[in-house]
C-alpha cells in the first residue's frame, strides 16, 4: 500500500509540476501590419522596477503604468523596414502570462498602433535572460494587456540587431 502511494504521489507532483509550465504563443502578423504606425526602440529608466518572485499566480493587478517622461526614443525604424521586422517578431515565442517584471526598464521596443495605444517588448538585458517584460498600454499609460515575456534572450536581441544601428 506504501508503494502505491508513493507511485501517486509521484504522479501527482510530475502532473502538477508539468501542467505549470506557461503556454506558448505568437503574434499576429496581419494584424501588426494592418495596424502599426510606428516602431522605435527606446530606453526607459526605471528605477523602480520589482522583480516577481515567482510567475504565477496572475500579476496583473500589481503591473505599473507607463510613465512616457522616463522614456527616451533612441531609434525610429524605418517604413521600409516594417514589414520584414513584422515578419520575425510573428516567428518569436512568446511565454505568456509569464510575469516577470512589474514593469519594463532598460532598452525596449516600443510598437504603436493607430489608435494610439502601444506594446512594450524588453528583456532582461544585464543578465541577458529571456525573463522580461510585453505588455500592451493605453494612450495615457495604463496597462490594458500584459503578454508575457520572450521565450529566449537572443529572440530580442537578434529584433534589436538586425532592425536597429543601436547594438546589444
Amino acid at each position: 500500500m506504501k508503494k502505491f502511494s508513493l507511485f501517486l504521489s509521484m504522479i501527482f507532483c510530475c502532473f502538477l509540476f508539468s501542467s505549470c509550465d506557461p503556454a506558448i504563443s505568437q503574434f499576429d502578423t496581419l494584424d501588426l501590419k494592418e495596424n502599426l504606425v510606428e516602431i522605435s526602440l527606446i530606453d526607459y529608466e526605471n528605477p523602480e522596477q520589482k522583480q516577481f518572485i515567482s510567475w504565477i499566480p496572475n500579476y496583473f493587478s500589481k503591473l505599473v503604468p507607463f510613465e512616457s517622461s522616463n522614456s527616451t526614443i533612441v531609434e525610429v525604424l524605418s517604413k521600409e523596414k516594417h514589414s520584414e521586422f513584422i515578419e520575425q517578431l510573428s516567428e518569436v515565442s512568446i511565454l505568456s502570462e509569464y510575469y516577470a517584471f512589474d514593469s519594463p526598464d532598460g532598452l525596449c521596443i516600443q510598437l504603436s498602433y493607430e489608435n494610439g495605444d502601444f506594446l512594450i517588448l524588453t528583456c532582461n538585458h544585464e543578465d541577458e535572460s529571456y525573463r522580461g517584460y510585453i505588455g500592451m498600454y493605453s494612450q495615457n499609460g495604463d496597462v490594458k494587456n500584459f503578454i508575457g515575456s520572450f521565450e529566449r534572450y537572443d529572440s530580442f536581441q537578434s529584433l534589436v540587431n538586425n532592425f536597429f544601428d543601436t547594438k546589444i
